[in-house]
């Protein structure tokens, strides 16, 4: 999980105001190899210009109810550098804590997602329906 987390804040999808597009493609590319790695059937739709949704599944769509687990792509802008204690995409990990950008809002969640996706898919168990994990554009633009 820390080393996942640390992987997806050290690359910068910062929305920059005025900008026409975040750098969220990296964070994708990153996922979408990560998935893929793990043996999962996937997609990658680009909403817009640099700017790709990943979904990765385990399971059919069977008779039973899906499940969609989603974490956001972009951060908010790091502002002065600083005026930050640690390096805003150094993901510095002090005391058990992950310092930078996007630690908490959302990277973690989705690195939480991921593995707990990857973990199902080891587990070997049966699915009524589909686990759907999206890795999405645009929650902070």
């Amino acid at each position: 999980m820390t080393e996942l987390t640390r992987d997806l804040v050290r690359i910068p999808s910062v929305v920059r105001p005025g900008e026409p597009s975040a750098t969220e493609a990296d964070v994708a590319r990153h996922v979408e190899r990560w998935f893929r790695k793990e043996g999962f059937a996937l997609e990658v739709h680009e909403v817009a210009p640099g700017r790709p949704n990943v979904l990765a599944w385990l399971g059919d769509a069977g008779p039973g109810r899906s499940l969609l687990l989603e974490g956001h792509t972009d951060v908010v802008t790091e502002g002065d550098p600083a005026e930050w204690t640690h390096p805003p995409f150094a993901a510095e990990l002090v005391d058990g804590r992950i310092y930078g950008r996007g630690a908490a809002d959302m990277k973690s969640g989705l690195a939480a997602a991921m593995l707990a996706a990857a973990a199902l898919r080891r587990s070997g168990a049966r699915l009524g329906g589909r686990l759907v994990v999206g890795a999405l554009v645009d929650e902070e633009g």
